[in-house]
Formats: C-alpha cells, sequence, structure tokens
C-alpha cells in the first residue's frame, strides 16, 4: 500500500451492522469483520477514493482517537485481502486549454 494513492471501496455492496460485527454483501459472499466500535464501518464510508491514504487515516483519527494507526493500516489491508477495496493514483489535473479549443465553434 502507498501513502499516496486513495483506498476506495470496489463496490457499492450493502453495509449490515450488529453485534459487533461489519458484514459486507457482495454479489457472491457476505464478508464479515470485528467492529465493536464502528471504526471498520466508518472506514469504510471514508474511502470513497477522495483522500489519500494518510488523509484517511487522519479522518478517521477524528472520529476514534482511541484507534491505534496501526490498527487502522491493519483493517485497511483486510479489505484489501477480502478483494473489497482498490487503491488509485492521485487525481491529474486536465488543463483547461484542453477543452477551450471545442467550445470556440459554439460562439
Amino acid at each position: 500500500m502507498h501513502a499516496a494513492s486513495r483506498p476506495r471501496m470496489k463496490t457499492t455492496a450493502p453495509l449490515l451492522r450488529g453485534g459487533g460485527e461489519l458484514h459486507v454483501v457482495g454479489s457472491r459472499n457476505i464478508v464479515t469483520f470485528d467492529d465493536p466500535d464502528g471504526a471498520i464501518y466508518r472506514l469504510v464510508e471514508l474511502a470513497d477514493g477522495s483522500r489519500t491514504t494518510n488523509e484517511l487515516l487522519s479522518a478517521l483519527a477524528q472520529d476514534h482517537p482511541q484507534l491505534q494507526r496501526q490498527d487502522a493500516l491493519d483493517a485497511i489491508c483486510e479489505l484489501e485481502a477480502a478483494g473489497l477495496l482498490e487503491h488509485h493514483a492521485p487525481r491529474r489535473r486536465i488543463p483547461r486549454e484542453r477543452y477551450d479549443a471545442p467550445f470556440a465553434l459554439y460562439v
């Protein structure tokens, strides 16, 4: 895992919580995580691809200050191992000039 990557859930599968567990319902299976304090649920909510791993961990720490950084990293690795999380490279900014030329035809 790279600190500059942007973790994102691969699926928009339903998330079920109960009994201190988080269940991610996939098309073929259900993946269950121990989640007594809701930290993994919050991690999944935050993993939308808009934050780097470090930004994701900082946001998670605001909601769950008792959570150790290594435990959060381990949870990210568990989500990856279950095939639920993917990493994206940082977004590139596309120069506006690239889109200006076609619009000039319509003015």
